[in-house]
């Protein structure tokens, strides 16, 4: 039955907010154990805008830390604050490393977004000499009253691998210099970026860094995720947001799902994953859905936690399965390369064992079979050698496993009609 409280244009409201926010086209109203790198930032920038200061630093931490959208969020708002009446008080320039593969399309990019295609002369765009000469040449004119330009440098370290690196010695020398006001930041996930720099550029570097860091715990990890899911006042139906913003906290504190962002916080730290898990049931809303469906939210968890190594562990046959848990228990003897010889060793030893209870139907297997589902997990790349063997015999060929001991008990757990035995065999270090 549909409730009356609230209308298709308020979910329709609801559902694009929040899409916006975990798409990371509009940044949340707050980030998370980020404020103090926030207000470093903004300072910086403001400086540039407000009083035609040059600067430039370098925003440094791992992916899906929080770089791009702390920076989106700083422009946002030095937009809303300097931006009156339509007139611009400074431009924005966006460069990628990725896209911006050499220094010749980065200056195109920067005259494309700072409009100046009319005032270039198209006879010159052949020639990246003169198309940096014309550029340099206009940022050099004038004033610290001119209009102020950010450049904002994604994958910065990509940049520094260009020959020469003479977009970087000019922005940053343009940016020491008392003309035209430009800030240029850079963003990148290499901690050694600086040490990429040559002598000439890294003297023109303010060196400012600014470190970013994921969440520190997972209490804040859940409550960056409940500032992107959760609805604000863009949704003005009071009535509807109470209630979306009531059920997404039963949402959060089922314990699946729970289990699921905490995986994802103990193995990344990387907040996009999790917005990538929630894209489906967001998309979903309507107006007979109008909350957060915890089946479809815990569907797409399991659904992206699936690798391919573990869709292949799904495939294996018993034996192969026995032999895999059999280098798991090397592994826990902290035997981080093994042999075939070991590994058989290990599950003949567990064999005889189960034999000695019953065997649960199962049988020990002849060697030269047990070497076939070997050299099989070798082709499907689960195990792989570690050296260069030469002519040593196969059964001596040192090994390693691909595979974390994590994702083999899982896979056990998972196996389709796998004997008690077993079972409890490549799952005993959980117990």
């Amino acid at each position: 039955m549909v409730n009356v409280e609230w209308s298709s244009q308020d979910v329709e409201q609801a559902r694009r907010s929040i899409l916006n926010r975990i798409t990371e086209r509009i940044p949340p109203k707050e980030l998370v154990g980020l404020e103090e790198q926030e207000a470093k930032i903004y300072d910086l920038l403001e400086r540039t805008v407000s009083q035609g200061e040059s600067n430039s630093a370098l925003l440094i931490g791992q992916r899906g830390s929080g770089k791009s959208m702390l920076v989106n969020r700083v422009l946002q708002n030095l937009t809303q604050k300097y931006h009156v009446d339509n007139k611009k008080d400074f431009y924005q320039v966006h460069l990628n490393g990725l896209v911006q593969t050499d220094d010749r399309i980065a200056l195109k990019e920067i005259i494309r977004q700072l409009s100046l295609e009319e005032e270039f002369d198209s006879t010159l765009s052949s020639s990246f000499a003169e198309t940096l000469a014309f550029l340099l040449n206009l940022l050099k004119q004038g004033s610290k009253d001119n209009v102020s330009i950010v450049f904002i440098l994604d994958e910065f370290d990509l940049f520094a691998q260009h020959p020469k690196q003479t977009l970087l010695y000019n922005l940053f020398d343009v940016a020491q210099s008392s003309q035209n006001p430009v800030a240029v930041l850079g963003l990148t996930c290499r901690l050694d970026s600086l040490e990429l720099l040559e002598k000439r550029v890294k003297s023109r570097f303010s060196h400012r860094q600014v470190l970013l860091f994921p969440p520190d715990t997972f209490r804040e990890f859940m409550t960056a995720i409940r500032n992107a899911l959760e609805l604000e006042e863009e949704v003005t139906n009071e009535v509807y947001r109470e209630k979306f913003n009531e059920s997404l906290d039963v949402v959060l504190a089922d314990p699946n799902i729970s289990k699921s962002f905490r995986r994802i916080f103990d193995l990344t730290k990387d907040i996009r994953a999790v917005f990538r898990i929630c894209v489906g049931a967001v998309s979903s809303l309507s107006l007979s859905q109008p909350f957060l469906d915890l089946g479809e939210l815990y569907e797409a968890a399991l659904q992206q936690r699936a690798d391919s190594k573990t869709e292949l562990l799904k495939g294996l046959s018993l034996l192969e399965l026995c032999l895999i848990i059999a280098i798991k228990q090397l592994l826990e003897l902290e035997l981080y390369t093994f042999n075939f010889e070991m590994a058989y060793n290990e599950y003949k030893e567990f064999m005889n064992l189960a034999l000695a209870q019953g065997g649960g139907g199962m049988k020990l297997y002849k060697k030269a079979v047990a070497m076939k589902a070997f050299e099989n997990l070798i082709s499907i790349e689960l195990i792989q050698p570690v050296e260069n063997y030469g002519k040593s015999p196969k059964e001596y060929r040192m090994m390693k496993v691909m595979l974390e001991p994590l994702q083999i008990a899982d896979a056990v757990l998972k196996y389709r009609d796998c004997p008690t035995l077993v079972r409890k065999w490549g799952t005993k270090w959980l117990e």
